[in-house]
């Protein structure tokens, strides 16, 4: 690579931390605001989501992993939120602080166990569960947005496990490596990848095969002759909850 390709990476480098750094502080500008009463909560919310997605945008373009997998959590959190509270506004600027680690790590070229970071961050917004002791049993569900996806990750947010949604397939393989939840959880029928493609996918892995997956199909009944053997199947419907923590025990997870 020659000399001025060198300066032109680096120029992109440099652009692209300042870039962060100026999403970060907008963001946390746009909390303070609100908190002080000078903006509404709609109007921060809004400010958030943008700052977030523009984030995300960064971390992927310029490959800053440990940032990148920060973002998607970061954005999953307020993904249901419809208002700020005081108590929203301290787990946002929670995430603030880490995703200006995992930047910190990027200009250091530093390494960052990323996966342990996760079990600190706040667990999701927008969902009114009730008094709920929240456990550390994070699990990835593995679904696309809609109203059946709400009613699984409510489920499970009542049960106390902390959760983590992912919209696509291809986009779980790509973070599963790095977040390492306890367990996972897909939609057998899936764009793209299906379901049953993922598990075979993580179970043959090295690097993610020790992790528990289960499949949410219509019926346990049907048979599915390419799922790996050590995959359970959880059926949808008023036992789920009761279903997901018999196939949690038997995984070795509670």
């Amino acid at each position: 690579m020659s000399t001025t390709d060198n300066d032109l990476l680096e120029e992109l480098r440099t652009e692209a931390i300042d870039t962060v750094e100026d999403r970060l502080r907008s963001l946390t500008e746009a909390v303070q605001d609100f908190q002080a009463g000078i903006i509404q909560g709609n109007d921060a919310l809004a400010a958030i989501r943008l700052e977030a997605h523009s984030l995300k945008s960064v971390a992927q373009s310029f490959e800053m992993k440990s940032l990148k997998v920060m973002c998607h959590r970061f954005e999953d959190y307020f993904f249901n939120m419809k208002e700020l509270t005081p108590e929203s506004c301290k787990d946002i600027l929670f995430y603030a602080d880490r995703m200006a680690e995992c930047l910190e790590a990027f200009i250091q070229n530093r390494e960052i166990d990323v996966s342990q970071m996760m079990r600190k961050l706040p667990n999701k917004g927008g969902f009114n569960v009730g008094d709920i002791t929240v456990t550390d049993i994070e699990v990835m569900l593995v679904m696309e947005p809609g109203i059946a996806t709400k009613i699984v990750t409510r489920e499970l947010l009542e049960c106390g496990y902390r959760m983590i949604n992912v919209a696509s397939t291809m986009d779980a393989i790509q973070l599963i490596p790095s977040m390492r939840p306890d367990a996972v959880i897909v939609s057998r029928v899936m764009p793209e990848l299906t379901g049953i493609d993922l598990a075979c996918a993580l179970k043959a892995m090295p690097s993610t095969r020790d992790i528990p997956v289960a499949l949410i199909a219509t019926s346990q009944k049907e048979k599915y002759t390419d799922l790996p053997a050590d995959v359970p199947v959880l059926r949808k419907g008023a036992n789920f909850a009761d279903d997901v923590a018999d196939v949690f025990v038997k995984l070795g997870i509670l």
